[in-house]
């Protein structure tokens, strides 16, 4: 007797959410860059090598900003073989973002990131500076 179509959901690890503080938004941003640099290389941080880049990202707001800054050093990453640990956010408000970044070829990679996503991010304003969560899809 051939199966029956049927369809389950299930749960799995595949997932990773980071929160990150600080008191401006340009440090929330730099924070959460190195958020990222440690998920992937677990504190193995090399020095920089080869030239410095530019980001410039804007968004509709500050939580697409965030997604789409932690998404462009994964691109980075993924595309350049560089983990971008060097990181200098110029200036950021709440919509744009403007970086210098260098990175170094890792030995190796301890956790990939695919991407960060929109679901359940948040950046918001907090009494002492800037909060948010964000989660990375691994």
């Amino acid at each position: 007797m051939p199966l029956a179509p049927s369809h389950v959901f299930e749960d799995h690890a595949a997932e990773v959410r980071l929160r990150v503080e600080a008191p401006t938004l340009e440090s929330l941003f730099y924070e959460a860059a190195l958020g990222l640099v440690d998920l992937l290389v677990r504190g193995a941080v090399r020095p920089s090598d080869g030239p410095e880049e530019i980001v410039t990202l804007e968004a509709e707001d500050t939580a697409a900003l965030l997604v789409d800054w932690i998404n462009e050093l994964v691109y980075r990453s993924e595309t350049r073989h560089k983990v971008y640990a060097e990181i200098h956010v110029e200036s950021a408000t709440e919509t744009t973002l403007r970086a210098r970044i260098r990175g170094f070829e890792p030995a190796a990679i301890v956790t990939a990131v695919k991407a960060a996503t929109l679901h359940d991010v948040d950046v918001s304003r907090q009494k002492d500076g800037w909060g948010a969560r964000v989660v990375l899809d691994v």
